[in-house]
This record gives structure tokens, sequence and C-alpha cells, in this order.
């Protein structure tokens, strides 16, 4: 969160207050404008990305594939080739779990099987049994903003950082706040 708010908020609206900067980055992402992504510093998405912490609020990609086997397909009926995306996540006892998903996609012949996989792999869910996930549910009740928003990631798992960020400032939520900074750092900018 130092980071961010030290080094992009900053950069990015010199002349506001932290609360005013919050403010205006979510503004602008829910009118669309995304093109100061790339200002957010480089090195904390690596570090993120790298670390325990991902995993504990995340299922990442750990495999990608194209199965065309039948009967190892869930939907063994099908003939059609299936992304199949094998993720990995923490676990609260501190090892690592891994789920299997299978999804049809779009192909024309020929498949090209590497930048199909290669658009996947940034295709994250949510580690509904992680620590993270397990705090933020414990303090649902501090916010309304935050019971619904639990609500709805409860049952359409990631949500786009556009309709976050919308929903943030619909709501009126405490900028201040530090569980709300918290959700706009691991829920939006990283």
């Amino acid at each position: 969160m130092n980071d961010f708010e030290s080094d992009f908020l900053k950069r990015q609206y010199p002349n506001l207050d932290t609360k005013g900067a919050y403010k205006q980055f979510l503004t602008e992402l829910s009118n669309g404008k995304t093109e100061y992504w790339k200002e957010i510093s480089k090195s904390s998405r690596e570090y993120l990305k790298e670390s325990d912490l991902r995993l504990e609020i995340y299922r990442v990609p750990d495999s990608i594939w194209i199965e065309r086997d039948p009967k190892k397909l869930t939907l063994s009926y099908s003939a059609v080739p299936m992304l199949k995306i094998k993720r990995k996540y923490l676990m609260p006892d501190g090892t690592f779990g891994y789920s299997t998903s299978e999804s049809s996609f779009r192909y024309k012949e020929p498949i090209d099987e590497d930048s199909i996989i290669e658009s996947r792999k940034n295709w994250i869910d949510i580690n509904y049994v992680g620590s993270y996930t397990r705090a933020l549910n414990s303090i649902s009740n501090k916010s309304r903003y935050l019971i619904g928003y639990l609500d709805i990631r409860e049952a359409a798992g990631t949500i786009d950082p556009f309709i976050i960020a919308k929903q943030m400032l619909e709501s009126k939520v405490d900028l201040n706040d530090y569980f709300i900074k918290r959700l706009i750092i691991t829920e939006i900018v990283y």
C-alpha cells in the first residue's frame, strides 16, 4: 500500500492529498481511463507475483493445456477440445492446494494452441479458503460496502476493476479506511 501511495498516486496526482488521489484514481478507472496502468510500480507487481501473498488471495494458473481425449474430459460426451487450467493456491495450514477447471474456447482449425494458452496465463480466480478471504469475511460487518462486495465476489468470482471502482464511488466508501485501501490495492491495482 505504501508503495502505491508514495510512488504511483504521488506521481499521478501530485496536487492531491492521499484521499483525493484515491478518489481521482477510482473516478478515472470507472470512466475507462486506464492508459496509466503501466505507470504502477513494476517492482511491486513483481513482488506480489512472486510472493505467497498472491497465492493467499488468488488461485493462479499452474499449468494450462488443451485436452482432446474425451476420456479425460469432465464433459465426456463432448468431442470438442477443452481448455484445462490447473490452479495453485495456499491453504490455511500453509500447504498448497490445487484445482482444475475445464472450459470451452473459440477456435478455428488449425488451432493456435500457444496463443490460446498464453492468453490464459493471467486468468486468476479467488482463493476462497485462504487467509485473505477469511479475514475479509471476518471484518465484513465493518462496512456496508464490504458486505455487498463480498456477496458479489462469492457469487461471481473475480470482479472487473472498473466495476469495483464504480461501486466504491457510488457507495461513497471511506477512502481513509485501512480495509478499503487494502481492497483497492489487492482487488484493483495488483
